[in-house]
């Protein structure tokens, strides 16, 4: 992935001659599942163990020291620092645990950078004798709270927020909880809360980590989550067996992995990169929020703060009343310090009676204006542009003509131009595909992506970005 320098302080401390071997403190906070529930052995099966096991083999990494905070049957609420706080949940706290256990691995392993892994939500989607289920909105402002927290205690730390994995509903606990389907749902309603959550905290130590576990568990649970029985004697599968806890901690691991080899660059020793994309509806997102976007999702992957100058109906080379001035005049709105630099438009440029109302040749002019200001106004940054989809009948259209333009007036100034309409995995043309993939779900949204739409692309924009990173 990325290559980015790394400051000369954090590559001496971590760094032997010759070598990027790098060593790590993880402390990994949630419930019965990372504890290892009904593992004969769970200090060495548990999710923890294997993944920090896991992560001492990958390329790149020396040795990961780890925590277990895992404990049996706790929500959100449970790791609230307060201890009136954790009043709805029925129980103590087990922040202090945490604590507890953090320093003494920083005391251990000193001048390590510490993640703080954390899955929990499980119990909070369940309805419990003592309160009913935890809203999304609660589970989110209860992230945050312990988020905060950590991170006032350890700054430097970094938070990967990972998802709860799936489980068969329709079961009730000894102490009377029940899981409905209900319940099951309310994990992807917490999931959706992840992003609110990274904008919320700390600019550049949140991260979203693992969501593939909880597909794979819904998949393998015959194999790889044990049977149990509720208290009507009714089997329900919840708690990963060792080799789904094995499986578990892979995926986990992938997250940590990739923060640790990548991200912890940008912030520690340094001030965060800052990333600035300017664009018209596409990146403002249109109807639907800037965090389902892929640029918003790429930037705080990967730790870097993040500037949204999207605005609707803009042009690279028009100025219009209802819809602004050009971007080759607007980009100098953006501020003067950023490190990468992203132009997402074309698309309104090319509708009907625009480019065509000042002709192609001062279409390019104006590009060169655009792209000459980003060179001069940030001489440092990474600059790259993206042209718009491909549309019906894209041959000998507008819109090929301006992606053309677009390819040629970029490369003459030797800025990495990604060319949507033909290198990208948005079939934009096709109406099917736009029901599953962009807004509104009838297919007649030709720019907009959803936000599973995004989430389609974000590997394809981000293997193209991080190509050009040094």
């Amino acid at each position: 992935m990325t290559r980015l320098l790394l400051t000369l302080s954090f590559a001496i401390l971590y760094f032997s001659a010759g070598t990027a071997q790098r060593s790590a403190n993880v402390v990994f906070i949630g419930n019965s599942i990372t504890y290892g529930a009904l593992h004969k052995e769970p200090g060495l099966t548990a999710p923890p163990a294997q993944c920090a096991r896991w992560l001492s083999a990958q390329e790149g990494i020396d040795t990961v020291y780890f925590r277990n905070c895992g404990r049996n049957g706790r929500t959100t609420y449970h790791f609230l620092p307060r201890e009136e706080d954790v009043i709805p949940a029925g129980d103590k706290t087990e922040f202090g645990n945490v604590v507890s256990k953090t320093s003494e691995l920083v005391k251990e392993h000193p001048g390590l950078p510490l993640i703080f892994s954390i899955m929990l939500g499980t119990n909070d989607t369940v309805e419990r004798t003592r309160n009913k289920h935890t809203s999304p909105e609660d589970y989110a402002n209860n992230l945050c709270t312990i988020i905060d927290t950590l991170l006032r205690l350890w700054p430097e730390a970094h938070v990967v927020l990972n998802k709860p994995i799936w489980y068969t509903p329709d079961y009730v606990t000894k102490n009377g909880s029940v899981a409905s389907k209900e319940s099951l749902k309310l994990i992807g309603d917490y999931e959706k809360m992840f992003p609110k959550v990274v904008s919320r905290c700390k600019a550049g130590q949140v991260h979203i980590g693992d969501s593939e576990a909880y597909k794979y568990f819904e998949q393998h649970w015959q194999t790889d989550i044990n049977e149990e029985k509720d208290a009507r004697g009714k089997s329900y599968w919840l708690h990963p067996n060792e080799q789904g806890a094995q499986r578990l901690a892979e995926f986990w691991g992938k997250a940590i992995r990739d923060l640790l080899l990548t991200d912890l660059r940008f912030s520690i020793g340094a001030a965060p990169v800052k990333f600035g994309i300017i664009g018209d509806s596409y990146v403002r997102n249109h109807r639907e929020p800037i965090e389902n976007t892929w640029h918003y999702k790429f930037a705080h992957k990967h730790g870097m703060e993040y500037y949204n100058y999207g605005r609707n109906g803009n042009c690279i080379a028009l100025d219009l009343k209802q819809w602004g001035t050009g971007m080759y005049k607007r980009y100098t709105e953006m501020r003067p310090d950023l490190d990468y630099v992203v132009v997402i438009a074309g698309h309104n440029d090319a509708a009907a009676g625009r480019v065509d109302s000042i002709g192609m040749d001062l279409f390019k002019e104006r590009l060169a204006i655009l792209c000459q200001g980003l060179i001069e106004r940030y001489p440092k940054a990474k600059i790259f542009f993206f042209t718009p989809w491909t549309c019906q009948d894209f041959v000998g259209s507008m819109r090929q003509q301006v992606v053309d333009a677009m390819l040629e007036v970029c490369g003459s100034y030797g800025i990495p131009i990604f060319d949507a309409a033909r290198r990208s995995n948005i079939f934009a043309a096709s109406e099917q595909f736009r029901k599953i993939y962009f807004q509104g779900g009838k297919g007649t949204d030709t720019a907009h992506l959803n936000a599973k739409g995004h989430d389609r692309f974000l590997p394809v924009a981000e293997s193209f970005i991080m190509q050009y990173a040094e």
